[in-house]
């Protein structure tokens, strides 16, 4: 009897947990074919596939349930709670306490004393823990939605690579670095090379064809012939399933796994907009491993951007489109850095090719890039991310700013770093605001992207106003300069083309960046 009590538990509290995570959290998918959501993780038990079986479970989940509307309001899990305890020892002597009872072990982490549980009523569960144990909501986490493009955004295709500046090939690029891609797993295609570590959290479908392929997607990036770090070992944690529905202890338990695993780089293309105590924790642990962790701010347009992106010790990632402009859906606040985000050619499911748009693609791109440079340089995780982020791009307002983070990352100059040869000045953004009266004004950004001195380059901003002409006096490698322009406040799109030309002989070997025209709406004017 106590066994199919406890079958009555896992069903009830799943069905309910994992069907109010899917309707809160996922509010769209990868357009695939996808089987029916199948949140089992290695801990929870599989009844037997019998009619009679289950029709008595349903029935007897009735008895003593209670509504978990506390969770309901907090966007969470229902029935569900992760409980924190102060050592191993209380952690096993609750799991002891609740045998017989109607509340069940879902899983552990017992690096951090974390213990899910599944429950029929919530008062129940507060008379069986002691004052020393504290209880939090598990919240889902999940694939982000396919966002809105704005009108005149450029995709990069196949050429996403020779975008960030890629010379020569990229043979060894990522050997010797470990990758763990928590997403919905590494299906079947022949553009990976090297074989792929698959751990399952969650079930995979019983048709291989009906796997959600952004999790294949996002390893194509890294670590493909389609990707930047072709030669690195990807360990795939499949912790999503088929409608792209995770949820934070799974998430956690994976970035746990990965770390005692041994690996340097972790990438996370999907997220909650809740914050946990247990992924906070989990992302800490990786952290002090020495474990960089890149994932995707989300594609809902906010300001804020979603979690663990969120995290100080994550390197939040928004996208950019091939004109190096920040892109609608691409949410901005706590980012680090920016990347390609807009149809770049990647691997699917069963040797499939894709168009794959969002924060999703963007965070593998600064994966791969991060692998590539530490094995390149041969340097730490840690230290590439510092290499990467010195070297960007600056885009959107004048430094560091919530849209672009330190700027879009651009790996030419970092193979170009330490040569004095090299000659480029671009402008970097024109970035529409106002002023302290709240006038408006175009912010024309020009960066010496080069290695050598920019001395005396002119610049010229063509606005409805009319020619404006300035100058560049000196500038050093990596230097920025920013110019405040006027703009007539008409009611009318405005458009902005400023140039930025070097001379005294020199020769820009890069001049595709030199011109920029932007549009600034009406609509969106002071």
């Amino acid at each position: 009897m106590k066994s199919v009590y406890r079958w009555v538990l896992v069903i009830a509290v799943l069905a309910a947990g994992s069907w109010l995570g899917y309707r809160l959290g996922n509010s769209a998918t990868t357009p695939v074919n996808s089987a029916a959501p199948r949140l089992t993780e290695r801990a929870t038990p599989r009844p037997e596939n019998d009619r009679a079986f289950r029709t008595k479970i349903r029935e007897r989940a009735r008895e003593g349930y209670k509504p978990d509307h506390a969770a309901m309001n907090a966007g969470a899990l229902t029935n569900q709670r992760v409980l924190r305890f102060s050592d191993r020892a209380s952690l096993e002597a609750f799991l002891r306490s609740i045998e017989g009872t109607g509340v069940i072990n879902l899983g552990r982490i017992d690096s951090l004393n974390l213990l899910r549980v599944g429950f029929l009523n919530a008062d129940q569960l507060a008379g069986l823990l002691g004052d020393d144990v504290e209880q939090e909501y598990i919240f889902p986490a999940n694939i982000p939605g396919s966002g809105t493009v704005q009108e005149g955004a450029l995709g990069f295709g196949t050429g996403f690579r020779q975008w960030l500046g890629i010379q020569g090939d990229q043979a060894g690029w990522g050997e010797g670095i470990k990758i763990a891609v928590l997403d919905t797993g590494v299906g079947t295609n022949d553009q990976f090379t090297n074989r792929i570590i698959q751990e399952q959290l969650v079930e995979l479908p019983a048709d291989a064809s009906q796997q959600n392929g952004h999790g294949t997607a996002v390893a194509s990036i890294i670590a493909s012939e389609l990707g930047l770090a072709p030669d690195a070992t990807i360990l795939s944690y499949r912790i999503a399933d088929d409608q792209g529905s995770s949820n934070t202890f799974v998430l956690a338990q994976a970035i746990i796994e990965a770390a005692d695993a041994g690996v340097d780089l972790i990438n996370i293309s999907l997220g909650s907009r809740s914050h946990s105590p247990s992924l906070q924790q989990a992302v800490e642990y990786a952290a002090a491993a020495g474990v960089v962790i890149v994932a995707s701010s989300g594609n809902d347009g906010y300001a804020s951007v979603s979690y663990p992106a969120a995290y100080d010790q994550v390197v939040g990632v928004g996208a950019v489109d091939a004109n190096g402009s920040h892109l609608d859906f691409s949410n901005s606040g706590e980012i680090s850095l920016t990347a390609p985000g807009l149809a770049l050619t990647s691997a699917w499911i069963e040797n499939q090719t894709v168009s794959f748009t969002g924060t999703s693609a963007a965070a593998p791109v600064v994966t791969g890039a991060l692998a590539a440079v530490m094995s390149t340089r041969n340097v730490t995780a840690a230290s590439a991310l510092e290499i990467l982020t010195a070297q960007a791009n600056d885009g959107g307002a004048p430094g560091y700013d919530p849209a672009y983070g330190s700027g879009y990352i651009d790996l030419g100059r970092v193979q170009r770093q330490g040569t004095s040869d090299y000659t480029d000045l671009a402008v970097a953004s024109n970035y529409f605001t106002v002023d302290a009266q709240r006038n408006p004004i175009v912010q024309v950004t020009v960066q010496n992207r080069g290695t050598t001195q920019i001395i005396n380059a002119p610049v010229t901003v063509n606005t409805p106003s009319g020619l404006q002409q300035m100058n560049v006096t000196s500038l050093p490698p990596g230097g920025v300069t920013t110019f405040e322009i006027p703009l007539p406040n008409t009611g009318t799109d405005v458009t902005v083309q400023s140039t930025a030309r070097v001379s005294g002989g020199s020769v820009d070997q890069n001049v595709s960046n030199n011109v920029r025209v932007d549009v600034h709406p009406a609509a969106e004017s002071p």
